[in-house]
């Protein structure tokens, strides 16, 4: 047997010793005994029960649950709607948060120039967007440089750093430093519409150019050699954005038809993007606030998402957690003064597609499985049960004495799902599943603007609210 030094040894048992102290606990009695195995296949089904099971095993569930008698109550009625133009589609991409901030933007655009159909370029906005995160991520594995690669704020960067996932605040930072363009200008790509591939490939060429910055950031090059090497970087993301997305124009000129005239109206002379946004869209966007309800949080009280940033120089998004109802009184000011309201929620929860209906109990799971689910919002948030998975639009309400019944909701998956490409949330859901929603400051009081203003608190990347820089 070979000698070992005492020093070596003992150092090698101190390593085993501290390894075995972070390992997961076990319960002596925490297995599936053969004793519970047996009892469990005691356990018989009733007829009824095993009809039931077998209509549950060969269909689809949602069919199967489908509650016929809350189908009928639905009605596809609202009283107040805001003219919106044409449902967009985003297709097979993760763009939900720009085509949502572009239909809060249309109607203005629309009814102050009279247009028959209008739509922004979503393209335009993806190209600038990759940009930004892709020199979000570059710099970051330069700031992080002298972190483990496990470390969480590593594996936060390292997490999907180009997907085409954002929230309201990564649309404002983009239209304000890029502008925006009619999507004439720059029309969608097949890569545009379907970003999976491109994404892959992107992301694969990202993270090797984040691993170089790393390397020589750890071998002690300096700011400047870094610096230049980054921009190297981007001037490649650059070229192979074009090639799948093709090049941003630099300037254009509008023409457009009204609804009163059989003509075509060229505007005078040539725009830049940032020109059509402040001349032709001219909306403040810095005069929104982000309503958030996230009942495990403390109400009235500002939160930001380290690193939920698109852009690198420019603050993490931030909202203002208020009680549900602070939320909704903001938004039906909003649409019952024809303004559009950006929100985020959970799309997939009791969602009846085929007709776009968001109800609750609108699927009998309880009665199909004869057990509840009953959690509370605030468990379903902290559990990852419920997450900020899309951004739509409110463009309309049903109230009766002023108390919202439903709302109409614009989404952006095209005109042939739900009610061709509408949806109504009955107020329940929107209690439940909604997470947020983006209002202009005047229809929320003086106190809450002034609230929304404080300084943060700053939640760690890995918090649930992680989900609403994802929105796809």
């Amino acid at each position: 047997m070979r000698w070992m030094n005492p020093l070596a040894a003992a150092c090698i048992l101190i390593m085993l010793l501290a390894s075995a102290s972070h390992a997961l606990p076990r319960s002596p009695d925490g297995a599936v005994s053969q004793d519970l195995v047996r009892s469990l296949q005691r356990r018989a089904l009733t007829p009824a029960e095993q009809a039931l099971a077998d209509i549950v095993a060969n269909g689809d569930i949602d069919a199967v649950a489908l509650n016929r008698a809350r189908f009928v109550r639905h009605d596809g009625l609202v009283n107040m709607r805001i003219k919106s133009g044409e449902v967009t589609n985003q297709k097979s991409s993760g763009r939900c948060w720009m085509f949502a901030g572009f239909n809060v933007l249309r109607p203005a655009v629309m009814k102050r120039y009279k247009l028959k159909s209008f739509e922004f370029s979503e393209d335009y906005l993806l190209f600038w967007d990759k940009i930004e995160k892709s020199n979000l991520f570059l710099q970051g594995m330069i700031d992080l440089a002298d972190k483990p690669l496990d470390d969480r704020y590593v594996q936060s960067m390292l997490d999907n750093p180009l997907g085409d996932g954002g929230w309201w605040s990564h649309f404002v930072e983009i239209v304000k430093k890029y502008g925006v363009v009619p999507k004439e200008a720059m029309p969608e790509t097949h890569n545009s519409s379907s970003t999976g591939r491109m994404n892959s490939a992107l992301t694969l060429k990202l993270k090797e150019m984040g691993l170089d910055l790393r390397d020589m950031a750890r071998d002690g090059a300096s700011r400047d050699v870094l610096r230049e090497r980054r921009e190297g970087h981007l001037a490649e993301m650059y070229r192979l954005l074009v090639l799948n997305l093709g090049r941003p124009p630099e300037s254009f000129v509008w023409r457009y038809e009204t609804t009163d005239s059989t003509s075509i109206v060229t505007r005078p002379g040539t725009l830049t993007p940032r020109a059509f946004f402040e001349d032709v869209v001219g909306v403040d966007l810095d005069a929104y606030v982000a309503l958030f309800n996230y009942p495990g949080k403390k109400y009235f009280k500002p939160y930001a998402l380290e690193l939920g940033r698109n852009v690198y120089d420019r603050p993490d998004f931030t909202v203002l957690n208020v009680p549900v109802d602070t939320v909704r009184a903001a938004v039906l000011k909003s649409v019952l003064d024809s303004t559009a309201v950006w929100f985020a929620c959970d799309v997939g929860q009791e969602n009846y597609g085929a007709e776009g209906i968001m109800a609750l109990g609108i699927y009998n799971y309880e009665q199909i499985y004869g057990t509840r689910f009953g959690l509370p919002k605030k468990d379903l948030i902290e559990l990852g049960l419920i997450t900020p998975n899309h951004a739509m639009t409110f463009v309309g309400v049903d109230t009766l004495g002023r108390e919202p019944l439903k709302w109409l909701v614009e989404n952006s998956w095209g005109d042939e799902r739900g009610d061709k490409g509408l949806w109504y949330m009955y107020d329940d859901w929107f209690d439940r599943y909604l997470f947020g929603a983006v209002v202009h400051r005047k229809y929320v009081s003086d106190d809450l603007w002034r609230m929304s203003l404080e300084e943060p608190e700053v939640l760690p990347p890995w918090d649930p609210m992680r989900g609403l820089s994802d929105l796809e």
